[in-house]
């Protein structure tokens, strides 16, 4: 008799792997439904199908998938959100989701349709990447994961620097939407703003300005830092996810950033850090797409940045890595 063959290990990982493609396909098209608008209140899979035009029968089945997911609560037979899904996946609450789940779907996983092409043929740069227009709508999208638990913990990081109390001033580099620069002059008494970023996207940095009342306090810079003067006088120079496309050029903006701060200022990175030779941590797995696409690696490893702070002449760098709802990313912080 053969004998059977026998496992050192559990293949469940990778069965989990797969499967985790259907949860996103689920989320998506709820959310392309707008199936989280309808159940704030418990409602029949009959009701969800006529306001949806859908087919009754696999409607109900599908809110059991979302159900399965613990995006709804099922009892007798209906339907409701729970919790976390109003405050996230419903339209029209403050802190929306939707809007980044889709760009990041586009960014990081469509172009995955095409892995095995790219891998053939090499780098094919998708469309329109070069259009502000286009990044001043991602911009729009992206504030979404700056609002509520994320403005809130580097609002309390940055407010525990020595000397904050008597901070004057402080230039958001590349802020895009500006929404940390909010919650930063939001925890000071009299601190005002400036978000630098290009003049497409700076379109969309105003209408969050004077959405939140914030006008009198923080301002807009249109340019490119890479090029154009920043100014001067700042106690603090914030940048987040930005200086990956000054990656050639760290040395020189870097120097920029020093001679536009006062003296004893801060400027504070808040990027990835990679480890492992560029495989840890798990948010290095959403440059894949980007990098396969355009033939450019743009993550930095851990303590690069921190290098390059001592290098420009900041007399001290503190780092430190932090877990987000999108991984762990590292924060350092420099100080002239």
């Amino acid at each position: 008799m053969k004998q059977l063959p026998e496992s050192k290990g559990s293949y469940g990982r990778f069965w989990r792997m797969l499967m985790g493609a259907m949860p996103a396909r689920i989320l998506m098209s709820a959310l392309d439904l707008g199936v989280f608008d309808l159940l704030d209140d418990f409602r029949s899979p009959a009701e969800v199908a006529q306001r949806l035009n859908t087919h009754p029968a696999n409607t109900r089945r599908f809110l059991d998938g979302l159900a399965t997911m613990d995006l709804l609560e099922k009892r007798h037979g209906l339907y409701r959100n729970l919790p976390d899904t109003t405050h996230f996946l419903k339209r029209g609450t403050p802190l929306y989701l939707g809007d980044l789940l889709r760009f990041s779907w586009g960014l990081c996983v469509d172009p995955l349709k095409d892995l095995p092409k790219l891998l053939r043929e090499g780098p094919a740069p998708g469309p329109g990447m070069e259009d502000e227009n286009l990044w001043a709508e991602a911009t729009r999208s992206n504030a979404a994961w700056a609002f509520g638990e994320m403005g809130r913990m580097m609002a309390g990081i940055v407010s525990e620097l020595d000397g904050f109390p008597g901070f004057a001033r402080m230039l958001d580099l590349g802020g895009g939407h500006g929404i940390f620069t909010l919650y930063f002059v939001q925890a000071h008494p009299s601190m005002t703003g400036v978000v630098f970023d290009r003049p497409a996207i700076t379109r969309a940095t105003r209408e969050f300005i004077e959405a939140y009342g914030m006008a009198e306090r923080v301002g807009i810079a249109a340019g490119n830092y890479l090029t154009d003067d920043l100014g001067s006088g700042y106690d603090l120079i914030w940048a987040s996810s930005t200086l990956n496309f000054a990656r050639q050029e760290l040395d020189s903006l870097l120097t920029k950033i020093y001679a536009a701060l006062r003296p004893a200022g801060y400027f504070a990175a808040f990027q990835d850090g990679l480890t492992h030779e560029h495989t840890k941590p798990d948010v290095a797995l959403g440059f894949l797409p980007g990098a396969l696409q355009s033939g450019a690696d743009f993550g930095f490893d851990q303590g690069e940045i921190a290098q390059a702070m001592l290098k420009a002449g900041f007399r001290s760098v503190r780092s430190r890595s932090l877990d987000t709802p999108m991984g762990t990313m590292d924060l350092d912080i420099a100080r002239k």
